[in-house]
Formats: structure tokens, C-alpha cells, sequence
């Protein structure tokens, strides 16, 4: 190991609270010997200090994490010399490459450059973090993929619970035996997902009718953070449907297929060799623990990445690259399986997500003019949000109608 790398053994890692899935990386980071926290949920304070530091040009996801780092860095237990706070970094038509940076730029500015930033690369599909070791990958993305699974679980069984807040509950739990086994050396993976369907194939349910589903696609951490998306997903419970949303290893394979072709392009054969193989055992991992779950779940396994690329060929060039391409693929996908509406969520001013927005009144007329709405998130709910989602809501219900209809009538 590296000498900055054993300088970091020292220092407590600090982990964004993007989704739960943080949780499982706290687990793989402790397992290999660092220290890690994960930051608490994003609030009102960490807009404040986002905005304090941030022009007010940069989008929503930075000021919410530039927030949550300011924040930590003001709390009595905090110590700069014992300090990394975790920010990975990607290339494309998106701000989220310069995160790193700019958090760089303003932990010095208040006065604390000796707080490091960890920031792996999509590059190499995230494959060279230094002084993480292959153990921590291959728990690292066990977890992710148990956390995936997890909150498909939640999603698909919370709207038909018959005792309030059980699923809640039972998700809870199975969230901490998940990072526990990631953290500790004994029971194996598969056999705490097994646990996972036990508890919750016990809850009671009534699916009788089932209720439009409803495709959460977008910017990652937009759809996947509670805070910044205004609890998207409840409010889409409690107007009666079932909220599907894309998952985060959906970005994972992605980086995979574009670390292959870029290798394969440079003639590195060495490097597209790696990323072959990688991206090979990572759908294995994903195949063999999603695998107990086919007969709860109906978005169980996700597609290949080239499918989803296949999907969004008529809309868009694979070259663009991003989440665009991947929030179309995704939604088509989704329609595939049953979905009655979709919701491309983005941060305000989000270029990938202006583009989906461009694009979706031809992909609802390719579909049958399946309800889409896009929603553009700064930190602000709008007085008519509430009202465009119960619109959207409705006219889901009208098309699940419809398709079921339509359905009959081709038997």
C-alpha cells in the first residue's frame, strides 16, 4: 500500500447520504480496514451552507453535498487531520466531474486543506481506488446490488401492506443485516438475501389490484435522494401507484460498457480484458442474488446495458453517452414490463435531463401517449407540483385502463 494510502487508514472516511446504498459502502469500507461514517440525511442547514458556498449556477446535487460536507466540517466532533470525505467523479455532458474539484476549491477556502477527498473514477469503471483492495470491490458491489434489491422489495410491496408501516419496518432491519454481513467475515451474502425474502414474504398483502406502476427515471442522485426529489416516491404511494426506480447499478454496468469500448478503442487489450471480465462477474453476482426473488418481484433482474442502448438508439446516438441515453433505454424498459406512466426527474438546469425533456413528446407518441411528466428540482417544491403530480397520476390510472383493454382485445 501506498504511503498516502496508509496515511488514510488514520482518517475517517465520510460518506454522502445519496440513498441507503451508503450504508453497504460504509460496510465494504470497514471490512477492509479504513474508518467510515455515512453523513446524515440532507435538511434545511444544508441548503443553507450549499448556497453560502456555491454561486448559485451549479446544480442541485452539488450544493446538497457541498452542503453536507460544510455541515459536518461545523460539527463539535469533527477532526480535519482525521478527515476524507468520498466523492467519485465521472466524464460526460454532466457537472457532476467537477464535484471533486470544486469541493477541493472550497474545503480550502474555510480554512481546511488538510481534509482529503476520495474520488474513484468512471474511467475505469471505478476500479483503481488506491489502497482499496479487491475485497472491498467485490463487497462494495454486493451491497449495492443487495440495496437495489431491497428497495425494489420496499417499492413493490409498501403500496399493498395491509398493517401501515410494517414493510418500513421489516426494510429496516434487512438493510442492517445487509451491511452487517458486508462488514463482517462469516454468514455469505446469498444466504442473507435468503433471509430478506423470509421476512418479506411474511408480510401481508393485497394485490388483488394491482396499482398503475409508475418509472422513476433521471438524474441518479436526484431520483435516489429523498430529500432532494420532495419524497417522490411516497407522494406517488399515497396518490395510489406503485413508484419503479432506476437503480444505481444501472450506472455501474454502464461505466463497465463504456470503460470496454473506450480500451477497445485505444487498442488496449490488456484493459479491455479487464473490463470484460469484470462487468462479466458483476452481472454473475447480480443474476445469482437476484435470482431468489423472480417470483416476488416483477423488476427483478435489470437489462443488459446494450439493451438499454438498443432502446434509446431511435431517440439518440450511443456516442452522447450520460444519463440521457440511459433515462430513455431505462423508461422503455419500464414500459416493457407494465409501467403506466413514467417521471424523468433532473436537477434545475440539468443538461441530460433537458435533453430526455426535449425528447419525450415523441417517445409518448411512439407509446401510445403514455403519461410523462419531467420534473426540475432546485431546493424549492412549487405550489403546483403537487397539482401536475396528481394530473399525472390520473392520466396514469386512464392508461393502465387502457392498456389492459387493449390488452383483451389481442387475446
Amino acid at each position: 500500500m501506498s504511503t498516502s494510502a496508509q496515511r488514510r487508514m488514520g482518517r475517517t472516511i465520510y460518506i454522502p447520504h445519496m440513498s441507503d446504498h451508503a450504508y453497504v459502502v460504509r460496510a465494504a469500507l470497514r471490512a477492509s480496514g479504513f474508518d467510515a461514517e455515512v453523513l446524515p440525511e440532507s435538511d434545511q442547514e444544508t441548503l443553507l451552507w450549499g448556497k453560502k458556498y456555491s454561486s448559485g449556477k451549479e446544480c442541485f446535487p452539488f450544493i446538497t453535498t457541498t452542503g453536507d460536507i460544510v455541515k459536518k466540517t461545523k460539527s463539535p466532533d469533527f477532526v480535519p487531520e482525521r478527515a476524507a470525505f468520498f466523492m467519485p467523479t465521472a466524464h460526460g455532458p454532466c457537472r457532476f466531474g467537477q464535484y471533486c474539484q470544486l469541493h477541493r476549491i472550497i474545503l480550502d477556502k474555510v480554512g481546511l486543506p488538510q481534509v482529503m477527498v476520495l474520488s474513484p473514477d468512471s474511467q475505469d469503471s471505478y476500479s483503481s481506488i488506491e489502497g482499496l483492495n479487491l475485497d472491498f470491490q467485490i463487497r462494495g458491489w454486493l451491497g449495492i446490488v443487495a440495496t437495489d434489491i431491497l428497495e425494489k422489495l420496499a417499492r413493490e410491496t409498501r403500496p399493498y401492506e395491509h398493517i401501515p408501516g410494517q414493510t418500513d419496518r421489516v426494510y429496516q432491519e434487512c438493510l442492517r443485516l445487509i451491511s452487517q454481513n458486508l462488514e463482517g467475515r462469516k454468514a455469505s451474502i446469498l444466504k442473507t438475501m435468503r433471509v430478506v425474502r423470509h421476512k418479506f414474504s411474511e408480510i401481508p398483502l393485497d394485490r388483488r389490484v394491482r396499482k398503475p406502476i409508475i418509472g422513476v427515471v433521471g438524474e441518479i442522485y436526484i431520483r435516489s435522494n429523498r430529500f432532494t426529489n420532495n419524497n417522490l416516491v411516497r407522494k406517488i404511494e399515497a396518490l395510489g401507484g406503485e413508484a419503479w426506480v432506476a437503480p444505481i447499478c444501472e450506472w455501474i454496468f454502464y461505466t463497465n460498457y463504456q470503460y470496454l469500448a473506450r480500451s477497445r478503442d485505444l487498442g488496449q487489450r490488456f484493459e479491455a480484458l479487464k473490463a470484460r471480465l469484470k462487468n462479466q462477474i458483476q452481472v454473475w453476482m447480480e443474476h445469482m442474488l437476484a435470482r431468489p426473488f423472480h417470483h416476488m418481484l416483477l423488476n427483478a433482474e435489470e437489462p443488459s446495458t446494450k439493451k438499454v442502448l438498443e432502446y434509446s438508439a431511435p431517440y439518440m446516438h450511443p456516442s452522447f453517452g450520460g444519463e440521457a441515453i440511459l433515462s430513455v433505454g431505462k423508461a422503455i424498459d419500464y414500459i416493457k414490463r407494465g409501467a403506466s406512466g413514467i417521471i424523468n426527474t433532473m436537477p434545475f438546469t440539468c443538461m441530460p435531463g433537458l435533453v430526455v425533456t426535449a425528447i419525450s413528446k415523441k417517445f409518448r407518441e411512439d407509446f401510445h401517449n403514455i403519461p410523462w411528466l419531467n420534473i426540475a428540482y432546485d431546493g424549492q417544491e412549487e405550489n403546483t407540483a403537487m397539482t401536475r403530480l396528481e394530473a399525472f397520476m390520473h392520466q396514469a390510472r386512464e392508461y393502465q385502463r387502457w392498456a389492459k383493454e387493449h390488452a383483451k382485445s389481442h387475446i
